[in-house]
């Protein structure tokens, strides 16, 4: 099959790093081809390239066998590319229509038809309010004539000036005159037809005028109120350029929708929405540009098993209607179910291209890392020492007063793990935040190392030894801003070696950070360059290197290698299996079964806020961690459970 696009020879260098050498890359219709790499190998910068944001040194690219030159993404959306990002571009406080329609809005004519009854009812309502001024001051009639003339004309008065407006819109769109013409025209035809008004139907005159005043006088006056108005109604017309036409856009999102299996409401906010479904409205954001080439970077690194396997189905529908999608993703298990190819990067270059078939998740990870990699991790059984953190019967609430952690009691001791596991959305990310301090307690106790926690603050927190690796790194972990340097002493700059009184000491501050780079394997072109310049999974490592580089007692991680490579997670597995060895308590949530099941000595289940059952993970199985996640009560669960949410005891 002939391929539909062909990079050829790309190259890009950035100060310090070569992020692509060469690489030539081919996509054929209907097929997923995957972009496997370690993180920082150049798959994202690749990507980047092919849709405009960065312009390659070198190389060349072919759509069709076509060779087009690609100079911004709007170049690449006329050429059928649409680009799915790792961290969303959506406006949370704008409707599911304004963000598909961002950048492309559909908007009224004043020369269509739903544009002119749009213009015609603003433009009669606030002329003929006007023309009453008018009247009152060329005919001296007082306030009860203006009332009057009110209940008598206004209806009829409307429907002549609704009727020349209209008159002219139908000459404007015959003659294809513009905006000027139908403007002045318009408004000494308005002037006039309200005189022959006043003229036809005495009733009318005398409830408007109440006298009889001359025909000439009310014209010329009429005149001089119009050219008047003539600003005032080019703004009109201005304001109607500026009317979203939302409803032919929501349609358009739902035929969409239908087409492809996307099951989004076009009406409501981002900000209300789960990150899956603000996924599909970044899928649809692309196929409304009218995308034949998808690429999705690292699609499901924020999706919980349930939503990566939706998107898997979506995916699918969108290759039944002639796509063709670029995956780029860490994780093995999803390249060899859904792709047709796969091209693995390294040290931006690629390494080899090769097909599920021919392919395991050893093989991929030893291209990936250049080394054999462990999959799961290799640790000795526990040696559980004091009680480090006790949560007793808490009680917390979302953003919106709904609560989303119910009752919740647990305990974690020294030289163990508890992994929580859950599906995404059952009160994990507001427990995690109540315990380090980010939410405030409705109810219950936190007490870490003996002390209670539950009003402090996240630094009292922190000065009590403990360590938080958050869910959303761009909002709690970094200030993508501050240089990597900075970033990697956020909780402790104000402490010695890093200040000295009220100065920092910078010398010490990069020595450290050279460090940590380096014991972390953080990819960055220096430590001086801003967070926000680095990939995802190297964001990631910043803040691992920082949390775990210092002595701590307590450990809470949330999803702690989200977005990172199979040799990143190697790596990072051993350094939390490392400090529960050296005595340290760690609580651990993912929405990855595997890990919660490769790192945790128990195994706690969420379920709409509550523990359901916390089983030793030596014994529990994925069958029965999934029943759990399901709501399914634990004595229908055939595994044996330490404790259970409604015995309301830990172990």
């Amino acid at each position: 099959m002939a391929a539909i696009l062909e990079l050829k020879e790309i190259t890009k260098t950035f100060p310090g790093v070569l992020a692509n050498d060469h690489i030539s890359l081919t996509l054929e219709k209907g097929e997923v081809h995957a972009l496997l790499g370690e993180n920082g190998a150049g798959k994202t910068t690749l990507m980047n390239i092919l849709y405009g944001l960065y312009t390659p040194d070198e190389g060349q690219i072919f759509l069709n066998g076509r060779q087009v030159d690609i100079q911004g993404p709007n170049d690449a959306i006329e050429q059928g590319i649409g680009m799915v990002h790792q961290h969303f571009m959506l406006v949370p406080v704008m409707t599911v229509t304004e963000n598909v329609m961002l950048g492309v809005e559909s908007v009224l004519s004043p020369y269509s038809w739903k544009g002119f009854l749009r213009f015609t009812g603003i433009a009669s309502a606030v002329l003929w309010l006007l023309h009453l001024l008018n009247l009152i001051i060329l005919g001296g009639t007082g306030v009860g004539t203006f009332l009057l003339s009110w209940l008598a004309g206004a209806g009829l008065v409307l429907a002549i000036v609704a009727a020349v407006y209209g008159l002219f819109f139908l000459l404007t769109l015959l003659l294809k005159r513009g905006p000027l013409w139908f403007v002045l025209a318009s408004a000494a035809i308005n002037a006039l037809s309200l005189a022959l008004l006043s003229l036809i139907f005495p009733g009318v005159r005398m409830a408007l005028f109440g006298a009889e005043p001359g025909v000439g006088r009310y014209i010329l006056g009429g005149l001089l109120l119009e050219a008047a108005l003539i600003p005032l109604t080019f703004g009109l017309v201005d304001t109607l350029r500026s009317f979203l036409n939302r409803r032919q856009v929501a349609t358009r999102i739902r035929e969409i929708s239908d087409q492809y299996g996307l099951e989004v409401n076009p009406e409501a906010y981002i900000k209300d929405l789960p990150v899956g479904v603000q996924q599909r409205v970044e899928i649809i954001k692309v196929l409304y540009r009218h995308a034949d080439i998808l690429i999705l970077d690292e699609p499901t690194a924020v999706l919980t098993p349930q939503e990566a396997q939706e998107l898997f189905q979506i995916m699918q529908a969108l290759l039944d209607q002639g796509k063709s999608i670029i995956f780029i993703t860490h994780k093995l298990k999803e390249v060899l179910a859904i792709a047709d190819r796969i091209t693995v990067l390294r040290g931006g270059r690629v390494v080899g291209t090769t097909t599920p078939a021919e392919s395991t998740e050893s093989s991929l990870a030893a291209m990936m890392v250049g080394r054999e990699v462990l999959l799961r991790v290799s640790k000795a059984p526990p040696e559980r020492g004091d009680l480090i953190l006790d949560v007793q019967n808490l009680h917390v609430t979302d953003d919106r007063g709904t609560q989303t952690v119910s009752g919740v009691s647990l305990q974690v001791r020294a030289g163990e793990v508890l992994g929580v596991a859950g599906v995404q959305g059952n009160g994990q990310t507001e427990l995690v935040e109540a315990l380090t301090g980010l939410r405030p307690v409705e109810l219950g106790h936190v007490l870490i190392c003996g002390e209670e926690t539950t009003r402090d603050s996240p630094r009292e927190i922190t000065e009590l030894g403990v360590a938080h690796i958050p869910e959303d790194r761009q909002r709690d972990g970094l200030v993508l801003v501050f240089p990597v340097a900075d970033n990697l002493t956020l909780n402790t700059y104000y402490r010695a070696p890093f200040a000295r009184w009220i100065a920092m000491q910078h010398k010490k501050i990069q020595e450290v950070a050279k460090q940590l780079v380096e014991q972390f394997d953080v990819r960055t072109p220096g430590i001086l360059v801003p967070a926000s310049n680095l990939s995802g999974g190297n964001q990631q490592k910043v803040i691992v290197a920082r949390e775990l580089s210092r002595p701590i007692r307590l450990l809470i991680a949330s999803q702690p290698t989200r977005g990172l490579d199979v040799g990143s997670i190697e790596y990072i597995h051993q350094q939390i299996i490392r400090k529960r060895d050296e005595g340290c308590a760690v609580f651990v949530v993912s929405s990855e079964l595997d890990e919660i099941l490769s790192l945790s000595d128990r195994i706690a289940v969420m379920y709409k806020g509550q523990i359901m059952a916390i089983l030793p993970a030596a014994e529990a199985t994925k069958e029965q961690l999934g029943l759990l996640m399901a709501g399914v009560h634990p004595e229908e669960v055939a595994a044996p459970a330490e404790v259970t949410a409604a015995e309301g005891r830990t172990a």
